[in-house]
C-alpha cells in the first residue's frame, strides 16, 4: 500500500514496511508537518558499531551532545550514514522511542524493542541501562 506525505506543498512517497507502526508514522509525519526541527542520535550500540570495545562506545556516549545530527526536512534522513540505526525526535524534546536509519538508500522508520525482553524501548531507556550497565 503506497501512501503519500504532504509537507510544504511537496510530496514524499512512502511505503509501509513489514514493522509498520501507523501511529509512528503519524508522529514523524506530523512533526515534518509542523516544520519541527528533528534531531538524529546514533545508538551506540554493538549492532551499530560491531568490533567496537563496550569502553570506547561508552566514553564516546559522554560527549552525544555533539553527536546529534539535525534533521529540517524528509530529505535530510537520506544524508544518514547507511547502516547505523538512531534515535529520531523534535530537537525540543528529551525522549523518543522512534528509531531511524538509511540502509541501501531506503529510510527506515521504526520503534525500539529491547531483544532480551521484547520490552518497547525508548532514547531514555537507553542512556539508563548504559548507565546502570543493564
Amino acid at each position: 500500500m503506497n501512501t503519500e506525505t504532504t509537507n510544504d506543498n511537496h510530496r514524499y512517497p512512502t511505503q509501509p514496511l513489514s514493522n509498520y507502526d501507523p501511529a509512528i508514522e503519524a508522529r514523524v509525519s506530523a512533526w515534518f508537518d509542523e516544520l519541527r526541527p528533528l534531531v538524529w542520535i546514533p545508538i551506540l550500540s554493538a549492532d551499530n558499531f560491531p568490533g567496537v570495545p563496550v569502553e570506547v562506545r561508552a566514553f564516546v556516549s559522554r560527549f552525544e551532545q555533539d553527536l546529534r545530527w539535525p534533521i529540517g526536512k524528509p530529505e535530510d534522513l537520506l544524508q544518514l550514514p547507511d547502516g547505523i540505526t538512531g534515535w529520531l525526535m523534535p530537537a525540543d524534546e528529551q525522549n523518543t522511542d522512534v528509531a531511524c536509519g538509511v540502509w541501501e538508500g531506503e529510510v527506515y522508520i521504526l520503534g525500539v524493542q529491547d531483544k532480551r525482553t521484547g520490552v518497547k524501548q525508548t532514547y531514555l531507556d537507553e542512556r539508563q541501562n548504559d548507565a546502570t550497565g543493564q
